[in-house]
């Protein structure tokens, strides 16, 4: 089973639903041995989100805490199903790194059809890395249409901790996933989504889901620091400041 070696998911109490720090959330991975943390709370189109200074002020964050490396990111909510998120380019462009994810408050379900065109303009958006917890059955897509398009792309695909927690009707659509990324050769990200620190850098059932299906190691984006350094520095514009 391999390392993950950086928790690229995680909320603080600037999410009202959330219940850690900054600091406790960075504590955590230097005592779980973790190398990098993604601080990612949600957008502002969700009710208890914070304020769009939240995400602009992440520059004070320093760059590294001890050993732990610190990205400035945030889970953006998408909008509609031409790929809108509620961070303008302007924000996503301060960040090192950007989830998109379908919530329900920010964009109520459509077809499958509907999200999956969603996820293809995320997909060709340079300003965006991640399509968070797409397991959810609240949003069904073409998973080989969507997978592939990320394969493409050299984009990740997420395998949440989360899921397994407070979705586990997703399961299943997560088994699916995880084994069209291994048929399509494309990226995934292991992500706790962290709501408490003491979920921080648990991965256990999304690891076992990916060794289920024979994932390869080295397509796991988060389990080799150098692999996702490269991926950092390879982005338009973007690398880490």
């Amino acid at each position: 089973m391999p390392r993950i070696v950086a928790d690229l998911h995680c909320h603080t109490v600037a999410s009202d639903h959330a219940y850690c720090t900054v600091k406790e959330i960075v504590e955590t991975c230097a005592a779980k041995g973790l190398s990098a943390v993604a601080i990612t709370d949600h957008g502002p189109a969700l009710p208890d989100s914070p304020h769009l200074w939240h995400f602009d002020n992440q520059r004070i964050l320093p760059r590294r805490v001890g050993d732990v490396r610190l990205l400035r990111g945030a889970e953006a909510s998408i909008l509609d199903f031409r790929g809108g998120v509620d961070l303008d380019e302007r924000m996503l462009r301060t960040l090192d790194w950007t989830i998109a994810s379908f919530h329900g408050p920010a964009c109520a379900p459509g077809t499958p059809e509907d999200h999956t065109a969603a996820y293809l303009a995320l997909i060709a958006n340079p300003l965006v890395d991640v399509l968070g917890h797409t397991g959810s059955v609240e949003f069904p897509y073409d998973v080989e249409t969507v997978v592939k398009a990320c394969a493409e792309a050299g984009k990740c695909m997420e395998i949440n901790v989360g899921s397994f927690r407070v979705r586990p009707t997703a399961i299943p659509n997560c088994r699916r996933i995880a084994d069209a990324c291994r048929r399509h050769g494309a990226l995934v990200v292991v992500d706790s989504d962290a709501h408490a620190s003491w979920d921080v850098g648990e991965f256990g059932p999304a690891l076992d889901l990916l060794d289920s299906v024979g994932f390869p190691e080295e397509r796991i984006l988060n389990a080799d620091l150098d692999r996702l350094e490269r991926y950092l520095e390879a982005r338009t514009g973007r690398a880490p400041r």
